[in-house]
Protein backbone atom coordinates (compact mmCIF):
# COMPACT_ATOMS: atom_id res chain seq x y z
CA UNK A 1 0.00 0.00 0.00
CA UNK A 2 2.79 2.61 0.84
CA UNK A 3 4.51 1.76 -2.46
CA UNK A 4 0.99 2.04 -4.14
CA UNK A 5 0.93 5.68 -2.93
CA UNK A 6 4.55 6.92 -3.60
CA UNK A 7 3.82 5.70 -7.22
CA UNK A 8 0.86 7.98 -7.17
CA UNK A 9 2.94 10.82 -5.62
CA UNK A 10 5.52 10.69 -8.82
CA UNK A 11 2.84 9.90 -11.57
CA UNK A 12 0.99 13.26 -9.94
CA UNK A 13 3.88 14.76 -10.29
CA UNK A 14 5.68 13.99 -13.22
CA UNK A 15 2.49 13.37 -15.51
CA UNK A 16 0.30 16.33 -14.12
CA UNK A 17 -2.17 15.68 -17.03
CA UNK A 18 -2.64 12.11 -16.65
CA UNK A 19 -6.24 11.60 -14.93
CA UNK A 20 -4.96 9.67 -11.79
CA UNK A 21 -6.84 7.39 -9.48
CA UNK A 22 -6.09 5.17 -6.46
CA UNK A 23 -7.85 2.13 -5.57
CA UNK A 24 -7.02 1.23 -1.69
CA UNK A 25 -6.83 -1.72 -0.18
CA UNK A 26 -9.39 -1.84 2.77
CA UNK A 27 -8.24 -1.50 6.59
CA UNK A 28 -9.23 -4.59 8.06
CA UNK A 29 -7.35 -8.10 7.37
CA UNK A 30 -9.52 -10.69 5.40
CA UNK A 31 -11.80 -12.40 7.99
CA UNK A 32 -11.93 -9.24 10.33
CA UNK A 33 -15.17 -8.11 11.25
CA UNK A 34 -14.36 -4.07 11.46
CA UNK A 35 -15.34 -1.44 9.19
CA UNK A 36 -13.91 0.46 6.39
CA UNK A 37 -13.21 3.61 6.31
CA UNK A 38 -14.91 6.82 4.44
CA UNK A 39 -12.21 7.44 2.47
CA UNK A 40 -11.40 3.77 1.58
CA UNK A 41 -15.01 3.64 -0.21
CA UNK A 42 -14.89 6.54 -1.65
CA UNK A 43 -11.91 5.96 -3.43
CA UNK A 44 -12.73 2.84 -4.29
CA UNK A 45 -16.43 3.57 -5.56
CA UNK A 46 -14.80 6.32 -7.72
CA UNK A 47 -12.51 3.89 -9.45
CA UNK A 48 -15.55 1.60 -9.97
CA UNK A 49 -18.02 3.81 -11.19
CA UNK A 50 -15.33 5.12 -13.50
CA UNK A 51 -14.61 1.58 -15.18
CA UNK A 52 -18.22 0.36 -14.83
CA UNK A 53 -19.04 3.32 -17.42
CA UNK A 54 -17.36 1.97 -20.01
CA UNK A 55 -18.95 -1.04 -19.91
CA UNK A 56 -22.69 0.98 -20.55
CA UNK A 57 -24.18 0.52 -24.03
CA UNK A 58 -24.09 3.76 -26.08
CA UNK A 59 -22.57 5.64 -23.57
CA UNK A 60 -19.94 8.10 -24.95
CA UNK A 61 -16.45 8.41 -22.72
CA UNK A 62 -15.35 11.83 -23.86
CA UNK A 63 -12.91 12.09 -21.10
CA UNK A 64 -9.37 11.13 -20.88
CA UNK A 65 -8.51 7.46 -20.46
CA UNK A 66 -7.60 7.44 -16.27
CA UNK A 67 -4.53 5.90 -14.64
CA UNK A 68 -5.45 3.51 -11.70
CA UNK A 69 -3.11 2.70 -9.28
CA UNK A 70 -3.44 0.28 -6.74
CA UNK A 71 -1.94 -2.68 -4.56
CA UNK A 72 -2.24 -6.15 -4.66
CA UNK A 73 -4.53 -6.97 -1.50
CA UNK A 74 -7.11 -4.11 -3.04
CA UNK A 75 -7.09 -6.39 -6.30
CA UNK A 76 -7.37 -9.06 -3.94
CA UNK A 77 -10.54 -8.21 -2.47
CA UNK A 78 -13.65 -9.12 -3.59
CA UNK A 79 -16.39 -6.24 -4.56
CA UNK A 80 -19.82 -6.09 -5.83
CA UNK A 81 -20.28 -8.30 -9.27
CA UNK A 82 -20.07 -5.79 -12.20
CA UNK A 83 -23.46 -6.70 -13.09
CA UNK A 84 -25.05 -5.94 -9.67
CA UNK A 85 -23.23 -2.24 -10.07
CA UNK A 86 -24.51 -1.49 -13.41
CA UNK A 87 -28.26 -3.10 -12.41
CA UNK A 88 -28.09 -0.52 -8.95
CA UNK A 89 -26.66 2.30 -11.77
CA UNK A 90 -29.95 4.64 -12.12
CA UNK A 91 -30.06 8.22 -14.24
CA UNK A 92 -32.11 11.04 -13.09
CA UNK A 93 -32.84 14.06 -15.69
CA UNK A 94 -35.04 16.97 -15.82
CA UNK A 95 -38.53 17.10 -16.08
CA UNK A 96 -38.97 13.55 -15.08
CA UNK A 97 -41.84 12.49 -12.91
CA UNK A 98 -40.92 10.17 -10.09
CA UNK A 99 -42.09 9.39 -6.46
CA UNK A 100 -39.76 10.99 -4.14
CA UNK A 101 -40.20 8.41 -1.76
CA UNK A 102 -39.76 5.68 -4.10
CA UNK A 103 -36.18 7.53 -5.08
CA UNK A 104 -35.25 7.15 -1.02
CA UNK A 105 -36.89 3.44 -0.59
CA UNK A 106 -34.26 2.57 -4.20
CA UNK A 107 -30.87 4.78 -2.39
CA UNK A 108 -31.41 2.55 1.02
CA UNK A 109 -30.99 -0.79 -0.63
CA UNK A 110 -27.92 0.87 -2.69
CA UNK A 111 -26.19 2.03 0.61
CA UNK A 112 -27.07 5.43 0.83
CA UNK A 113 -27.81 6.50 4.83
CA UNK A 114 -30.54 9.13 5.53
CA UNK A 115 -29.44 12.70 7.85
CA UNK A 116 -30.90 16.01 8.26
CA UNK A 117 -27.85 17.40 5.76
CA UNK A 118 -25.13 15.99 3.49
CA UNK A 119 -21.78 16.78 4.77
CA UNK A 120 -19.93 13.98 2.99
CA UNK A 121 -20.26 11.12 0.11
CA UNK A 122 -23.18 8.55 0.33
CA UNK A 123 -25.57 10.47 2.42
CA UNK A 124 -29.22 11.85 1.13
CA UNK A 125 -31.76 14.05 3.18
CA UNK A 126 -35.27 14.84 2.12
CA UNK A 127 -36.59 18.50 3.46
CA UNK A 128 -40.21 19.18 1.93
CA UNK A 129 -39.66 19.11 -1.74
CA UNK A 130 -36.54 18.95 -1.79
CA UNK A 131 -33.64 15.63 -1.90
CA UNK A 132 -30.06 16.09 -0.92
CA UNK A 133 -27.94 13.29 -2.07
CA UNK A 134 -23.85 12.88 -2.46
CA UNK A 135 -22.66 10.45 -5.06
CA UNK A 136 -19.09 9.03 -4.23
CA UNK A 137 -17.78 9.43 -7.05
CA UNK A 138 -19.01 12.88 -7.42
CA UNK A 139 -17.01 16.00 -6.01
CA UNK A 140 -19.88 17.58 -4.63
CA UNK A 141 -23.30 16.57 -3.49
CA UNK A 142 -26.86 17.55 -5.98
CA UNK A 143 -29.99 19.26 -4.82
CA UNK A 144 -32.82 17.67 -6.25
CA UNK A 145 -35.94 20.21 -6.34
CA UNK A 146 -39.41 18.44 -7.20
CA UNK A 147 -42.79 19.62 -8.67
CA UNK A 148 -45.21 17.13 -7.18
CA UNK A 149 -43.45 14.34 -8.60
CA UNK A 150 -41.57 16.26 -11.24
CA UNK A 151 -37.90 16.97 -11.29
CA UNK A 152 -38.00 20.87 -11.25
CA UNK A 153 -34.17 21.24 -11.10
CA UNK A 154 -30.81 19.25 -10.54
CA UNK A 155 -27.84 21.64 -8.86
CA UNK A 156 -24.87 21.05 -7.78
CA UNK A 157 -23.93 22.84 -4.72
CA UNK A 158 -21.70 23.42 -1.74
CA UNK A 159 -21.97 21.75 1.59
CA UNK A 160 -20.37 24.40 3.58
CA UNK A 161 -21.89 27.33 2.56
CA UNK A 162 -25.16 25.63 0.63
CA UNK A 163 -24.55 27.84 -2.38
CA UNK A 164 -25.36 26.40 -5.83
CA UNK A 165 -22.36 25.73 -7.90
CA UNK A 166 -23.79 24.46 -11.16
CA UNK A 167 -27.13 23.28 -12.56
CA UNK A 168 -26.96 20.27 -14.27
CA UNK A 169 -30.00 18.17 -16.74
CA UNK A 170 -28.77 14.41 -15.91
CA UNK A 171 -27.46 12.96 -12.54
CA UNK A 172 -26.10 9.28 -12.72
CA UNK A 173 -26.65 7.91 -8.92
CA UNK A 174 -24.03 5.12 -8.57
CA UNK A 175 -23.78 2.43 -5.50
CA UNK A 176 -22.56 4.22 -2.26
CA UNK A 177 -21.04 0.67 -0.90
CA UNK A 178 -19.44 -2.09 -2.52
CA UNK A 179 -22.40 -4.65 -0.83
CA UNK A 180 -25.87 -3.67 -1.34
CA UNK A 181 -28.56 -4.01 1.27
CA UNK A 182 -31.29 -4.07 -1.34
CA UNK A 183 -29.29 -7.93 -1.51
CA UNK A 184 -29.50 -9.33 1.86
CA UNK A 185 -33.40 -9.56 1.61
CA UNK A 186 -33.63 -13.29 1.54
CA UNK A 187 -30.73 -13.62 4.31
CA UNK A 188 -31.01 -13.23 8.04
CA UNK A 189 -29.12 -10.24 8.09
CA UNK A 190 -30.98 -7.18 8.66
CA UNK A 191 -30.05 -3.97 6.08
CA UNK A 192 -28.88 -2.15 9.00
CA UNK A 193 -26.55 -4.61 10.24
CA UNK A 194 -24.41 -5.67 7.03
CA UNK A 195 -21.18 -4.36 6.36
CA UNK A 196 -18.43 -5.09 3.34
CA UNK A 197 -17.75 -7.96 5.80
CA UNK A 198 -20.44 -9.83 4.52
CA UNK A 199 -20.15 -9.02 0.89
CA UNK A 200 -18.78 -12.41 -0.13
CA UNK A 201 -21.91 -13.77 1.74
CA UNK A 202 -24.77 -11.59 -0.01
CA UNK A 203 -22.33 -11.29 -3.49
CA UNK A 204 -21.78 -14.84 -3.91
CA UNK A 205 -19.74 -14.07 -7.72
CA UNK A 206 -16.14 -13.73 -7.25
CA UNK A 207 -15.27 -10.20 -8.32
CA UNK A 208 -12.45 -8.09 -8.22
CA UNK A 209 -11.95 -4.33 -10.18
CA UNK A 210 -10.10 -6.37 -12.87
CA UNK A 211 -13.47 -8.16 -14.07
CA UNK A 212 -14.70 -4.02 -14.14
CA UNK A 213 -11.40 -3.38 -16.93
CA UNK A 214 -12.16 -2.37 -20.26
CA UNK A 215 -11.22 -5.02 -22.66
CA UNK A 216 -8.19 -2.80 -24.38
CA UNK A 217 -6.80 -2.09 -20.75
CA UNK A 218 -3.21 -2.05 -20.20
CA UNK A 219 -2.03 -3.85 -17.49
CA UNK A 220 1.40 -2.71 -15.60
CA UNK A 221 2.84 -4.97 -13.01
CA UNK A 222 5.67 -3.53 -10.36
CA UNK A 223 7.97 -6.44 -9.88
CA UNK A 224 5.93 -9.58 -10.81
CA UNK A 225 7.99 -11.67 -9.02
CA UNK A 226 7.70 -9.04 -5.56
CA UNK A 227 4.01 -8.77 -5.82
CA UNK A 228 3.65 -12.97 -6.02
CA UNK A 229 5.30 -13.26 -2.88
CA UNK A 230 3.11 -10.91 -1.19
CA UNK A 231 -0.11 -12.44 -2.59
CA UNK A 232 0.99 -15.65 -1.24
CA UNK A 233 2.05 -13.91 2.34
CA UNK A 234 -1.76 -12.77 2.31
CA UNK A 235 -3.03 -16.03 1.67
CA UNK A 236 -0.66 -17.91 4.06
CA UNK A 237 -2.05 -15.15 6.92
CA UNK A 238 -5.63 -15.14 5.97
CA UNK A 239 -6.19 -19.19 6.45
CA UNK A 240 -4.55 -18.76 9.58
CA UNK A 241 -6.94 -15.97 10.67
CA UNK A 242 -9.65 -18.39 9.10
CA UNK A 243 -9.06 -20.94 11.18
CA UNK A 244 -8.34 -18.84 14.04
CA UNK A 245 -12.30 -17.19 13.59
CA UNK A 246 -13.82 -20.96 13.03
CA UNK A 247 -12.25 -22.14 16.01
CA UNK A 248 -13.17 -19.03 18.01
CA UNK A 249 -17.13 -19.09 16.36
CA UNK A 250 -16.28 -16.25 14.61
CA UNK A 251 -17.72 -17.18 11.53
CA UNK A 252 -19.00 -20.48 9.80
CA UNK A 253 -16.74 -23.25 8.40
CA UNK A 254 -18.82 -22.47 4.95
CA UNK A 255 -18.00 -18.91 5.39
CA UNK A 256 -16.96 -17.65 1.63
CA UNK A 257 -13.38 -16.78 0.89
CA UNK A 258 -13.64 -13.07 0.82
CA UNK A 259 -10.81 -12.65 -1.73
CA UNK A 260 -9.46 -14.02 -5.04
CA UNK A 261 -5.94 -16.01 -5.05
CA UNK A 262 -3.08 -14.83 -7.09
CA UNK A 263 -3.36 -17.63 -9.58
CA UNK A 264 -6.77 -16.61 -10.20
CA UNK A 265 -5.92 -13.24 -10.39
CA UNK A 266 -2.53 -14.06 -12.31
CA UNK A 267 -5.25 -15.81 -14.80
CA UNK A 268 -7.40 -13.04 -15.04
CA UNK A 269 -4.81 -10.37 -16.54
CA UNK A 270 -3.17 -12.76 -18.93
CA UNK A 271 -5.96 -11.91 -21.45
CA UNK A 272 -4.83 -8.07 -20.68
CA UNK A 273 -2.17 -6.71 -22.63
CA UNK A 274 0.37 -6.09 -20.20
CA UNK A 275 3.92 -4.28 -18.86
CA UNK A 276 6.08 -6.40 -16.04
CA UNK A 277 9.27 -3.42 -14.61
CA UNK A 278 11.45 -5.33 -12.62
CA UNK A 279 12.92 -8.74 -13.07
CA UNK A 280 10.34 -11.35 -13.81
CA UNK A 281 11.34 -15.06 -13.12
CA UNK A 282 12.38 -15.31 -16.74
CA UNK A 283 15.84 -12.92 -15.97
CA UNK A 284 16.60 -14.91 -12.66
Amino acid sequence: NDRMLNIFDEVSFWSPEVPLLAFPEPTPLFYEHGAWGTKTRRDRLKVLSSLASYHIPGNDQKNKTPVIITSVRAVMTRTLPLRDFLKANHTLTLGQVIQPDKLQRRWLKIGYQPANMVLEPGIFSHRGGILDIWVPSDAFPIRIEFFGDEIETIRQFDPASQRTLKSINKLVITPAREVLAGKADELVYSEDDISEFHLPIIHQTPTNIIDYLPNNSLIIIDELNSIEVVADEIEEQSTQTRNQSINEGAISPEFPVPYLTWSEIFDQIQTYPRIDLGFSSEDT
